[in-house]
């Protein structure tokens, strides 16, 4: 290596010349920028009353997290972690039709997924239609099981696609051995989604673990539990309640699954997790990373021979989709699996970014497929293990998230464990708690939902989404189902896996679900399901009611905005307050500006619109508010909004016509819901 000139010495020795920054020097111009406002203005807060600070720095060194492949297993469960082979691509198969989702399994596998979640469901609403083994066997047609790992996700009784699926795997001799699978068993989470179970729930708890015990002596490589905390997010529960939740539904199966006769170790290989990331990069990271740290100190205290690490797949949420501007959702979804793929998930399943429209397109299952592709084969963020360990801010909060959900799950524990927080409602009492907080943040917009609530599009086409016919395909599942002639006598009791073994021959004989459903069905017992929401829905409901206005009246209800001023006077606010309106649904007409008043109505009245939002600055609002205000009411206008605060001077201006303020922190929800109804856009 060459010495540097004299030139590159003195460019290299630039920054001897000042001193070296410190915090409080920092602080210093931090407490100048905010013009005497607190410092702790800068933090933000989670749902959880985590502080997430502007600038981590060594002060706030966490403890050590360790090294990937040791406990706590914070940074991975495997010393080389995803930087080998990545992590699993898995798609998502919900098309009510077998034959037409067993062609999407097909493409989907060909073309870069390594492994497919099949989302089940007999009414074809919410899955695929399995009457028959002959459903399945369409379904999993030219399906290589052992190279392409199937996980089910039943939604339902989960031993009759269980028992389906062993049928098809023993049909050849290395079936059983090599199926590195999930059979999807999770009673709890179905119990708080659905709502009903078709037997009491120690009856359900015992027949999964027959499950459990049936796969451990059979089907050495595959799982038969897989934890999904979805049906909690989609209820609106925080990070922390959504980590204890599952902390709490592994601990409920570990005790059953061990009095079924399997050792601490065994019943820990029989568990997966399957959380949600969402486009919060940060929180997903760190609560991954956290979960991972939370299982190893519960099968810590659990035994000394339970196995400290366990798989952890990643869903993206789909409470972040939206239905309106779907397209946004392709950046939601890539910024969360991004997310899932740093924090070292072992499967990412992508949403299609038109799921909360209706079933995928091919297109939206290729963008969902090929967002993973990108992220490891050209952007490489699995070759680096952990690369978010080491850094102050993720690490702090690692911490901090895994401390409050150890908390939250010694509470569910406390109160008799997740079952009974079930039956009690004191769980959904909890997160209906966050979930109002949140309501809250999004009506104001501080939780900003783009393409939503934010820059809106109000005359975006309608994403086009596939719409199967599902009289016909669940005519024609009814017919296979008709060609299943066995029968069931008895069965016998949950125990060490004979129940599962009754199951199976039951199948093997052609036994079709609804007889196995018959034979397994008790005394059911229900519950208050939890809610599903998506964040954007309140909105969505206004741009709906604009529609449904457009389409019988022949156009969409019309703001003008009424500005004061050159363009430099009131472009800011305009800009602001069609972004608000939009999000409503209402057309925006801008006004010209100018400072006559006479002027702005002659436009006003031209342009056909029924409300008006006077926009400029708050020195023009002082000389022509109040009169604009009267005016426009003269003139027709319905509603007249005005862009800021009004201080001292609402109650003249409101006097003088104003209705409401649309500024940075109103309930922007509620202004439009009112607009609405005073415009007979809605009832």
């Amino acid at each position: 290596m060459t010495e540097p000139t004299s030139n590159q010495s003195d460019i290299l020795a630039l920054a001897s010349d000042f001193p070296a920054p410190d915090t409080e020097a920092w602080m210093d111009l931090v407490e100048k920028s905010l013009a005497g406002k607190p410092y702790e203005k800068l933090t933000s807060t989670t749902y959880d009353g985590i502080g997430i600070k502007p600038l981590y720095t060594a002060l706030d060194k966490a403890p050590d997290p360790g090294f990937p492949g040791v406990a706590p297993f914070i940074r991975g469960t495997t010393v080389q972690g995803n930087s080998q082979s990545g992590w699993d691509v898995r798609c998502l198969s919900a098309h009510p039709d077998p034959e037409e989702a067993n062609r999407q399994i097909l493409a989907d596998l060909e073309k870069g997924a390594t492994s497919v979640t099949l989302k089940l469901d007999p009414t074809g609403r919410a899955g695929t239609v399995v009457k028959s083994r002959a459903d399945f066997e369409l379904l999993l047609r030219g399906v290589y099981l052992d190279l392409a790992p199937v996980v089910l996700d039943p939604g339902g009784p989960s031993l009759p696609p269980a028992a389906y699926l062993i049928n098809i795997l023993s049909r050849t001799d290395e079936g059983l051995t090599k199926f590195a699978g999930n059979f999807g068993a999770d009673p709890l989470s179905t119990l708080a989604s659905v709502g009903k179970v078709i037997v009491p729930m120690e009856t359900l708890l015992g027949r999964m673990a027959d499950l459990a015990c049936y796969v451990n002596h059979n089907l050495p490589n595959a799982r038969a539990l897989n934890i999904s905390t979805e049906a909690y997010h989609s209820a609106g529960c925080s990070e922390a309640q959504e980590l204890g939740v599952a902390l709490a539904t592994s601990l409920e199966y570990m005790r059953h699954l061990t009095d079924a006769g399997l050792s601490a170790a065994e019943a820990s290989k029989q568990i997966a997790f399957t959380i949600t990331c969402d486009a919060d990069i940060f929180l997903t990271i760190a609560k991954i990373r956290a979960l991972r740290q939370l299982w190893a100190r519960a099968a810590e205290v659990i035994s000394d021979h339970c196995i400290p690490t366990v798989p952890v797949y990643a869903l993206t949420a789909p409470r972040m989709m939206s239905r309106r501007d779907p397209w946004v959702n392709i950046l939601r979804t890539t910024a969360a699996c991004f997310a899932a793929g740093v924090a070292g998930a072992d499967a990412v399943t992508v949403l299609p970014h038109e799921s909360a429209v209706g079933l995928p397109t091919s297109f939206g299952r290729r963008i969902a497929r090929n967002a993973q592709i990108v992220l490891q084969e050209e952007s490489y963020i699995n070759r680096v293990v952990d690369p978010a360990g080491g850094s102050w801010m993720v690490e702090n909060v690692t911490r901090e998230l895994a401390e409050v959900a150890w908390a939250y799950f010694q509470s569910i524990e406390k109160d008799g464990g997740l079952a009974a927080v079930l039956q009690s409602g004191s769980l959904a009492s909890d997160i209906a708690d966050v979930a109002a907080a949140r309501a809250v943040n999004i009506a104001r917009r501080k939780d900003a939902l783009t393409g939503v609530s934010e820059f809106p599009n109000v005359s975006e086409a309608r994403a086009k989404v596939d719409t199967p016919d599902i009289v016909a395909i669940d005519k024609a599942a009814d017919i296979r189902a008709e060609k299943a002639s066995g029968e069931i006598s008895t069965l016998p009791d949950h125990g060490k896996g004979d129940l599962m073994t009754a199951l199976v021959k039951a199948v093997g004989d052609n036994a079709s679900s609804a007889t196995i459903g018959a034979a397994l069905r008790g005394e059911p017992m229900a519950i208050t399901p939890l809610p599903r929401h998506r964040l954007a829905e309140d909105f969505e409901a206004l741009r709906d009611a604009s529609d449904a206005f457009a389409e019988s009246t022949g156009k969409r209800p019309q703001v003008f905005l009424a500005n004061i001023g050159r363009v430099a006077d009131f472009t800011a606010r305009a800009t602001f307050a069609k972004n608000v309106v939009e999000a409503g649904g209402f057309e925006t007409i801008p006004g010209a500006g100018g400072t006559e008043i006479s002027d702005i109505l002659d436009v006003f009245s031209s342009s056909g619109a029924s409300a008006a939002v006077i926009c400029s600055t708050d020195e023009l609002y002082e000389q022509f508010a109040a009169d604009l205000a009267k005016a426009l009411k003269e003139k027709g206008a319905f509603c007249v909004y005005l862009a800021g605060r009004a201080a001292e001077n609402e109650q003249a201006l409101r006097d003088a016509g104003v209705d409401d303020f649309i500024y940075m922190g109103c309930d922007v929800l509620a202004v439009l819901t009112e607009g609405q109804r005073n415009l007979g856009v809605a009832a």
